[in-house]
């Protein structure tokens, strides 16, 4: 395209200026040359916009083609193994006030996992005044969300059954003193 618009002005340049053409009008001459420069400028950009698209959506398709795109990784995973991941992620959720992950003190009551990745926690709290109430699910939902297995996540809060002791594994009262 550039070869294009320096042949034009080396057209213009080089015309014999003894010619019948240049001796009939110069202005109408120069008008015809600028408007077969900006035709060259707009095709080349033309070219050059075509080429920059074709490049990308090549380049996309590629990296859709080597690693798979990030609903299709997802997707691959089972619910029980992004259900054993998540739980994971719960092992380092500590209620502030006690030295213990939430899945070990027994606050976590179903994990539901979606086939797309879709995650719906049921916990509880120690007490429904529990100062954590505002910050803990959402941190918990945060952490979970950014598991890469994990394509959404949800905590939801009851306090039916209420939370006690009971509900600790052996290794929270053991870590708490009580076994």
């Amino acid at each position: 395209m550039l070869t294009k618009i320096k042949n034009l002005f080396n057209k213009e340049e080089t015309a014999d200026p003894s010619s019948e053409k240049a001796k009939s009008n110069p202005l109408k001459d120069e008008q015809d040359g600028v408007e077969e420069i900006k035709d060259a400028l707009q095709n080349a950009q033309k070219d050059l916009t075509e080429d920059v698209s074709t490049d990308a959506a090549n380049e996309n398709h590629k990296e859709a083609q080597n690693t798979g795109s990030g609903a299709d990784t997802k997707a691959a995973h089972s619910t029980e193994e992004i259900k054993e991941e998540v739980i994971k992620v719960l092992k380092t959720c500590y209620d502030p006030e006690i030295p213990v992950d939430v899945w070990e003190l027994g606050l976590i009551y179903d994990i539901k996992v979606a086939t797309n990745g879709d995650v719906l926690i049921s916990m509880t709290l120690t007490s429904p005044s529990c100062p954590v109430a505002g910050t803990l699910p959402g941190e918990i939902e945060q952490k979970v969300k950014e598991h890469p297995m994990v394509n959404d996540s949800k905590v939801q809060l009851t306090f039916d059954p209420p939370w006690s002791q009971k509900n600790m594994s052996e290794v929270a009262k053991l870590e708490l003193g009580f076994l």
